[in-house]
């Protein structure tokens, strides 16, 4: 079975940017970052990826959202 995984926390982390300076940039609340992050979230607001593709430059969803094998964790493609 597949499941579609955010990539945010690994992003961020790659960056250097904490997940509370997100928040401040994009005016999107601590909790849903921190629920993205965590990739607990059920839906995917297209409001809330176009704010955070704008204040991290992301040009290609798939660097933010990809589709991996719940067995094993690889990607699909």
């Amino acid at each position: 079975m597949r499941k579609v995984r955010c990539n945010l926390k690994a992003i961020l982390e790659e960056r250097g940017m904490e997940q509370k300076e997100l928040a401040q940039i994009t005016g999107i609340r601590e909790a849903t970052i921190s629920e993205l992050c965590r990739d607990i979230n059920k839906m995917f607001p297209r409001t809330v990826i176009d704010k955070i593709a704008d204040a991290l430059q992301i040009d290609d969803i798939n660097l933010l959202i990809s589709i991996q094998d719940e067995k094993d964790g690889s990607r699909s493609e």
